[in-house]
């Protein structure tokens, strides 16, 4: 199972740290191109670091206000919401990625892999029933996507364990984890409701 969690992780952060020339200068404006260039340099450079480094925590709430400023200029960059995602990838916040995600999906809803990554982040909040929800919503626009197909097969794994762990407790993992997240990023785009 630790495989496809290493081939999802590398994917989002490939997803992330890509960018894409040709699509974003066609999409983008040059000034936009050059901030979100300058995000993903800071993202770049917080990597490497240690997760409770303050220098990582204040290269991403750089590239995060970045990314942020481009949004607020352009709600329909669809490159500076995937790189603001990756951003809260790294720094944890699941419940500000998730609502990114969600953001990027209204801007491109046939986009398969923009709800792989939404199931990411919603296993890692530990709403495993929206991961679950997010990639059957990815294999309905691509049956054949192999990433998704994989990815859901771990997820469903990893709630077969922990409702049998729980069975001593009636509780179940689909029910347990639903009331888990607040907000806004407690549910599903409204094309994607489980």
């Amino acid at each position: 199972m630790k495989t496809i969690y290493g081939i999802i992780t590398h994917t989002l952060f490939a997803l992330t740290l890509t960018l894409s020339q040709a699509a974003t200068a066609s999409a983008e404006d040059p000034k936009n191109n050059a901030e979100i260039s300058e995000a993903v340099k800071l993202y770049s450079q917080a990597l490497p670091l240690e997760m409770d480094s303050p220098k990582k925590a204040e290269l991403l709430d750089q590239s995060a206000a970045i990314l942020k400023k481009v949004i607020a200029n352009n709600p329909k960059s669809l490159e500076a919401h995937r790189k603001l995602m990756g951003v809260y990838v790294l720094k944890q916040d699941y419940s500000n990625g998730i609502r990114t995600m969600q953001d990027a999906i209204t801007l491109s809803p046939e986009d398969p892999k923009l709800f792989i990554s939404l199931a990411f982040l919603y296993e890692h909040s530990g709403a495993l029933e929206y991961a679950m929800a997010m990639l059957d919503q990815a294999l309905t626009l691509d049956p054949k996507q192999q990433l998704a197909m994989e990815y859901k097969v771990a997820i469903q794994k990893k709630i077969d364990a922990l409702n049998m762990e729980d069975a001593h407790n009636g509780k179940s993992v689909m029910g347990a984890n639903h009331g888990q997240l607040t907000g806004e990023a407690a549910h599903p785009p409204n094309s994607a409701k489980p």
